[in-house]
């Protein structure tokens, strides 16, 4: 008997637009950078609701042809308050799903983009990944608020310009040149698809 090789599939939810705004909202409490693109999701926006979408999405672009290849696929896992999840899919049709969740701009009436970030033959190695990226973002939105209150003690707006377009471009510290990157941080801007999972026996 032929085992039936699997894809998993993680990926972000990027709100452009950044959390909903609502009459409560201060100067004060203004959101990081990386909370505006990373904040939560909706939450209406649930593993069946994300799963009609996609749904959707391939039937729109792929008609039944695509529906017939990728209807199997299957939401793993969801979590609202990170906007990470896990998709299931056959090894042949993952690019297809894929192609599926790049046509979606649109989730619960706000713009969104969902970016894939890795591709893995179990399910373990895509939960690690998914943890690794919840530390990668704590730690960013960290360093962002550090640096905010730190060039608002300073009182001088040229050392604050220069330390966000540090955090932009490179490491984040003061006097850093700005074509330099955080290889922890550049490693989330890259796809990845995993070489060696030891599944195509």
């Amino acid at each position: 008997m032929v085992r039936v090789k699997q894809r998993y599939l993680l990926f972000t939810i990027l709100y452009p637009s950044g959390p909903q705004s609502t009459s409560n909202n201060t100067t004060s409490s203004k959101p990081t950078q990386s909370m505006t693109f990373h904040s939560p999701s909706p939450q209406n926006l649930t593993r069946t609701t994300l799963a009609s979408i996609i749904r959707s999405s391939i039937s729109t672009n792929f008609g039944d042809w695509g529906i017939g290849q990728c209807g199997s696929f299957a939401v793993k896992y969801f979590s609202s308050a990170t906007s990470t999840g896990i998709l299931r899919i056959t090894r042949d049709n993952y690019r297809t799903l894929w192609a599926a969740l790049t046509y979606i701009r649109e989730l619960c009436g706000q713009p969104a983009v969902i970016k894939v970030v890795r591709i893995s033959g179990t399910i373990r190695k895509a939960e690690l990944e998914a943890v690794k990226l919840a530390e990668d973002a704590i730690r960013r939105v960290k360093k962002e608020a550090k640096g905010a209150k730190t060039g608002a003690s300073a009182g001088g707006t040229n050392a604050g310009d220069k330390k966000g377009v540090a955090g932009l471009f490179g490491g984040g510290k003061l006097g850093q040149p700005a074509t330099t990157v955080d290889e922890e941080q550049d490693q989330m801007l890259v796809d990845i698809v995993d070489s060696d999972d030891g599944d195509d026996d």
